[in-house]
């Protein structure tokens, strides 16, 4: 029997990981395997401007200041900084993780880089996915509009069913 495959958006939020009892709840681990997804910022990393000639003559260059020395020296790339977040991901979900699959889940975790709203959706655009799951506040107005809703983005765009649950404060 093929297991239908949900993706849960999780930002790192006690509010996001709320929806973890609905699927618990009506998504038997025998007929579901679960992705457990975040999100991270982009990173550009901290590398050094390049030299530019101190003289017309000569093929030293400079540094325009002290702190591109400094990064010149020892640079932090973008990659370097995606794995440490991948790495810290990891750690702090691995007990959600241990729990879901004591339960009987078949479940994975992915990290993937940029805008939350249009990462999940090119994620659930390349895998083979059929329910997104995941929490929201419910935002309406103005907050709706200065804060974005990528529950809205993914209803309009994802192009599976999405479960929204919109917990109440306990």
């Amino acid at each position: 029997m093929t297991k239908n495959t949900v993706v849960i958006p999780l930002d790192g939020s006690d509010y996001s990981i709320r929806i973890l009892a609905t699927v618990q709840k009506f998504l038997p681990p025998e007929q579901n395997r679960l992705i457990l997804l975040r999100v991270c910022k982009d990173s550009r990393g901290f590398v050094s401007a390049p030299r530019t000639p101190s003289a017309v003559e000569t093929n030293i260059g400079m540094y325009a200041s002290h702190a591109d020395a400094v990064r010149a020296l020892h640079p932090i790339y973008a990659t370097q900084i995606q794995e440490s977040q991948r790495a810290e991901v990891m750690t702090e979900l691995q007990d959600t993780l241990r729990g879901l699959q004591t339960l009987g889940y078949e479940v994975t975790l992915e990290v993937t880089y940029g805008e939350a709203a249009e990462e999940i959706v090119n994620f659930v655009t390349l895998t083979d996915v059929d329910l997104v799951a995941m929490t929201t506040h419910g935002r309406t107005g103005l907050s709706k509009v200065l804060s974005g809703n990528v529950a809205e983005h993914l209803i309009r765009h994802a192009g599976v069913p999405v479960l929204l649950l919109r917990p109440f404060k306990q």
